[in-house]
């Protein structure tokens, strides 16, 4: 699923800003005795975010009940032109 891919592509880029934060967060422990760790609003949001994608259902079954009543039915249409983009790997 589309959504799927690009939780990892953002959790990828997240973990990079964890590197990095993670190396400041080292050197602010050497220069005191006390450990602090700080969250960016971005890492809130970002945590926020990626809880409210993993409630959502893996499928819309909404969707599903639509498509598949249309196909019944006979009015599901799509136009060749759609198709051969499609196979072609083009948007229009």
């Amino acid at each position: 699923m589309i959504i799927n891919n690009n939780i990892q592509s953002v959790t990828s880029l997240y973990g990079t800003s964890q590197a990095t934060s993670s190396y400041r967060a080292r050197s602010k422990a050497a220069e005191s005795a006390r450990d602090e760790v700080e969250i960016s609003e971005a890492g809130q949001n970002f945590s926020e975010m990626l809880q409210k994608l993993r409630e959502e259902p893996e499928v819309r079954q909404d969707k599903v009940e639509y498509y598949s009543k249309a196909i019944a039915n006979g009015t599901y249409q799509v136009s060749a032109e759609n198709i051969a983009a499609a196979m072609l790997g083009q948007r229009i």
